[in-house]
């Protein structure tokens, strides 16, 4: 069960910690340039985090994680000279730990920082639900535990790189503090995990620097739930100068209300990169429990390959790409072409295989290749003597189309432990049932395969094998709907399993996936939408109607209870279903509970179906949610399990929803002649765009815009901007040339 995913990533990730520890020799950087290093961990049994003497008169902080790793410092100074740069690790009982200084000598000329915004207004909150007053200084208590604010407003949404505290002269730095920003003009406060402190040392005259990560804020706050004791006696929050250094461009950019623009970026920063967030060993691609969990990078297994690849394929984060690309060498591959869930592991935590690893292994490096161009990459060999990438994906396609009778236009899973019947085994990500034989989740992956594996077929000039492709794709869609689609229910079934019986459950994420790849015939996802909404009852189901979603952030995941049917075609194997039981309908995020991810197929499926105005009203129900409390929900059922909502942790696959703003109202995707954008600009808009889009090895700033007839482009900030219109579909060629798709 999902429950149990960390332990994968015990195999998956155990290379994140042993790299980038680095001899302390002189190094040399040029101003502006990132030097990157990794400090020996300081070997607490707590969690820390590191107040880093930059040699320049600040402080710069990093996040918590364990004390037996250590995190990976990226540092630049605007000015040449020489730094002694000194890391410090904090424990959470107060500890102080020292590493060895390390000196960097700066050449060249001076580079301008990111600029202090000048504009911003002072204000305090003398109590934690006190109003908001002018001025930076809260009223001094006699008690101790008096929560107290001080922070800086601004008239407009801007993104933040850090906030930068100075020590009053007269008194005490605050020990114990954390900064929250608000999206709303001070409505509602979130806190940033990244930035919470306990113990922090005494700056003695260097500046607090907190890295922000660019979250877009229209107000920034440090709070302290204990004042520092004054001279006295008594109690308040007294800093030096505060300031915020930013500017008003956030990654997504969108003719939207100001908390709409906010809250929309910060929820791929939470999920997308996790960049705020608390990860247990340093690295986004590693899981902290509560009460720390948040976002995650991604999780190396083959299970997440594609959607890692749809997270970061367009992004310049040089250090998750390098891991990405080195961790699906690792992914073992036997002799017929069929692909382990993890480095040395073909099964899915010692208990079944997953037969959809080829599918998603082939769709996540086609992705991943048509959007770099770095033939490089296709080239990889885990070895000596080891096949290269491509030859993978290729063996990975020749076992769908051969030993699991592809070619026949439905994928079978012969493996007598997935025969679909209820004392079968799992076999995808949805471990909680028995998804086997001829299950339509798999053929639903299949079809995606055909797709991606034909623009890369294309991209290469191998045109034969591309239709050839494109040919069975065409074949698996008619039999996906003649096999899988129930006409008594209107919806797709999960699996037909060997014996010939058909297992339904309302499988949401059956339906959403199906439609949003296109298997689905354009009248059965009108259908699937119709019951989702609950503009069509389905009868017998546990969930009907607007219950559906009564979870808002995504449908159930099942309408149809798992002990509704005896004997279950619940997968037993780590909890039972039932009354009273831990794996209870609407108390498990696989029986009745929900997914956030989902939500991503349930978007573009409405925009293919329904258009921009159908997905923007779900979308809108998303955002509100999220508005509330970031989405950082963990609830427990009766037994104390947490998993009754997918969203924190080891859920990376969260970073998907925001990214329909990308992939849906952009209309961003990497194919065989270039990358195509096919907007979808909601009709309250008049523009939309993205400031960093990294194609074919260059980065592109790209705007859709109402009323322009024609595109155009200028130069700046050492990337092509391109201005293009809402209409029409478009080609962006690997030389950096738009057209108009038939021109």
């Amino acid at each position: 069960m999902k429950l149990h995913k960390p332990i994968v990533m015990l195999a998956v990730l155990a290379a994140v910690l042993a790299v980038e520890t680095e001899a302390m020799e002189l190094k040399t950087v040029r101003c502006g340039e990132r030097a990157v290093f990794k400090p020996e961990p300081c070997g607490s049994e707590e969690m820390v985090y590191y107040a880093v003497d930059r040699g320049d008169g600040t402080l710069c902080t990093t996040a918590r994680g364990a004390g037996t790793s250590a995190p990976r410092l990226s540092l630049s100074w605007a000015e040449p000279g020489v730094y002694e740069v000194t890391p410090r690790a904090v424990s959470l009982s107060g500890r102080i730990y020292e590493s060895p200084s390390r000196t960097f000598r700066v050449r060249g000329r001076s580079v301008a920082e990111t600029r202090a915004i000048g504009d911003a207004a002072s204000f305090h909150h003398d109590t934690l639900d006190g109003p908001a007053e002018q001025g930076p200084d809260p009223k001094a208590s006699q008690s101790p535990y008096a929560v107290q604010c001080s922070g800086l407003w601004f008239d407009r949404v801007v993104a933040l790189d850090a906030l930068e505290l100075d020590a009053h002269p007269d008194h005490p730095f605050p020990p114990d503090f954390e900064v929250q920003y608000c999206t709303d003009r001070g409505a509602t406060w979130y806190p940033v995990p990244s930035a919470r402190f306990v113990h922090f040392p005494d700056p003695d005259g260097r500046t607090v620097r907190i890295p922000l990560h660019r979250l877009a804020v229209r107000g920034v706050r440090v709070m302290t739930p204990r004042p520092p004791e004054l001279e006295n006696g008594a109690f308040a929050l007294r800093l030096g100068a505060m300031r915020a250094r930013g500017d008003e461009h956030t990654l997504f950019e969108m003719d939207a209300p100001a908390q709409v623009r906010a809250d929309w970026n910060n929820l791929w920063t939470i999920y997308g990169t996790a960049d705020a967030e608390v990860h247990g060993n340093f690295s986004g691609w590693w899981p902290t429990d509560r009460p720390d969990c948040g976002g995650m990078t991604g999780i190396g297994s083959t299970i997440w390959a594609h959607w890692n690849a749809m997270k970061l394929a367009w992004t310049a984060r040089e250090h998750d790409r390098a891991f990405y690309e080195e961790i699906v060498t690792t992914y073992p591959q036997d002799e017929n072409g069929f692909l382990g869930v993890a480095p040395n592991s073909f099964r899915h935590l010692g208990h079944s295989k997953h037969y959809v690893t080829p599918a998603i292994y082939i769709a996540g490096l086609a992705r991943w290749y048509l959007t770099n161009l770095d033939r490089a990459f296709l080239e990889q060999r885990a070895g000596p003597g080891e096949p290269t990438q491509l030859e993978r994906m290729r063996r990975a396609m020749t076992f769908q189309v051969e030993s699991m009778d592809g070619r026949s236009g439905v994928l079978t899973i012969k493996d007598p432990e997935n025969d679909g019947t209820v004392h079968g085994r799992s076999s995808n990500y949805w471990d909680g049932w028995r998804f086997g034989y001829q299950s339509a989740y798999a053929n639903a992956r299949f079809y995606d395969s055909l797709l991606w594996m034909a623009r890369l077929e294309h991209a290469l000039g191998r045109s034969t094998e591309a239709e050839e492709y494109h040919a069975l794709s065409r074949l698996v869609r008619e039999r996906f709907n003649e096999i899988f689609w129930s006409e008594e229910r209107g919806r797709f079934i999960g699996a037909v399993d060997r014996e010939g019986n058909r297992h339904d459950y309302g499988f949401s994420f059956v339906n959403l996936e199906a439609v949003a790849t296109g298997v689905a015939s354009d009248e059965h996802a009108e259908a699937v939408l119709e019951w989702l909404d609950g503009e069509r009852i389905v009868e017998g189901d546990t969930s009907t109607g607007s219950d559906i979603y009564h979870f808002r952030i995504a449908p159930r995941a099942n309408t149809l209870a798992a002990e509704a049917v005896r004997p279950t075609w619940w997968d037993n194997w780590t909890m039972k279903v039932g009354e009273g039981e831990i794996g209870e309908y609407g108390r498990q995020i696989q029986n009745g509970g929900v997914i956030f991810y989902v939500s991503y197929y349930d978007l573009m499926s409405r925009l293919r179906v329904r258009g921009i105005g159908d997905a923007m009203r779900r979308m809108e129900a998303i955002l509100e949610e999220f508005h509330q409390d970031q989405l950082r929900r963990q609830p427990c059922n009766q037994h104390g399990s947490t998993h009754l909502l997918g969203i924190l942790r080891e859920f990376p696959e969260s970073g998907l929803v925001p990214l329909f703003f990308v992939n849906g109202i952009l209309g961003l995707r990497p194919a065989a002649q270039g990358l195509l954008i096919t907007p979808a600009l909601p009709a309250e808009w008049n523009y939309a765009g993205i400031r960093a889009y990294r194609y074919a090895g260059e980065e592109y700033a790209l705007r859709i815009e109402r009323g322009r007839e024609e595109a155009a482009s200028s130069e700046a900030n050492g990337k092509t901007h391109w201005r293009i219109p809402a209409e029409g579909r478009w080609i962006l060629s690997p030389d950096g040339v738009l057209h108009r798709v038939g021109e």
